[in-house]
């Protein structure tokens, strides 16, 4: 019988394992997501067994009414502590967009727990300034259906009416409080992002061929010249979101990376 990874408070069965080097793998969302978005990365990985964890984060999907706090700090704090409530001794941290930021954090203040850190399409730790129309756009989109579907399909001409409808569903759709701290927060940064990364684990960055928010040059810049050593690899007709546009391709290059094929 296989494992069971939890999903938001979701479940998946998996398959038996075929190399376990880590306790689980620990999904960070980013900006204007939840765990939803992680689902069919998860289940393209699932032949591995291996736990996965994909919380929300503050504001987000279960947790869209908890809208205090919601800070880079926070997050970290809150990941930190899934760490250690669940007893997990290794963890795969995998962070996409702001949610790179705070896997990133979680790796440098963890170090003893995170075995591997991949940072999909990763927002600069150091923070971004954005076009003025962009800033009211984004910060302005919280429990705005209509806005955050032109956010998604203007940063990704591959999904199609299906997912952009789940990504803005009741459900899990960003409230404006929430909104609006997060993108004070991804956009403001941390000033570790100044310097290397701190973190000296392995390190996978992705960047995808088609993003126009966070450019796969942007990425390669990244892994140059903050984390010497890393393995960088880009994935072919994806925008902002390679997990949801192109998660078995996306699914093989961590399972490279982790060692598991």
């Amino acid at each position: 019988m296989g494992t069971t990874s939890y999903i938001g408070g979701a479940s998946v069965n998996a398959t038996p394992a075929v190399r376990p080097e880590v306790d689980a793998l620990i999904f960070v969302h980013g900006f204007l997501d939840s765990h939803t978005a992680w689902s069919p990365l998860i289940g393209a990985l699932a032949y591995a067994s291996v736990p996965a964890i994909a919380p929300d984060l503050r504001g987000a999907g279960s947790r869209r009414k908890d809208d205090d706090h919601c800070t880079l700090a926070q997050a970290v704090a809150d990941i930190s502590q899934l760490i250690d409530e669940l007893r997990l001794s290794r963890v795969a941290l995998v962070g996409h967009s702001m949610g790179a930021q705070i896997a990133e954090l979680v790796a440098v203040e963890r170090a003893d727990r995170v075995a591997s850190l991949t940072l999909i399409t990763p927002t600069p730790l150091r923070g971004n300034t954005l076009p003025d129309e962009v800033r009211d756009l984004l910060r302005e989109s919280g429990a705005d259906p209509d806005a955050q579907r032109q956010i998604r399909a203007a940063f990704s001409k591959n999904l199609n009416d299906a997912q952009l409808d789940a990504l803005v569903a009741p459900a899990v759709l960003m409230g404006k409080e929430a909104v609006r701290q997060y993108y004070d927060a991804f956009t403001t940064g941390d000033r570790r992002g100044d310097a290397s990364c701190a973190f000296h684990g392995p390190v996978l960055l992705i960047g995808a061929h088609d993003d126009p928010v966070i450019p796969a040059e942007q990425v390669a810049a990244t892994c140059r010249d903050r984390f010497p050593g890393a393995e960088y690899r880009v994935i072919d007709e994806s925008g902002h979101w390679p997990h949801l546009e192109q998660p078995r391709q996306t699914a093989d290059v961590i399972a490279q990376h982790l060692g598991w094929s």
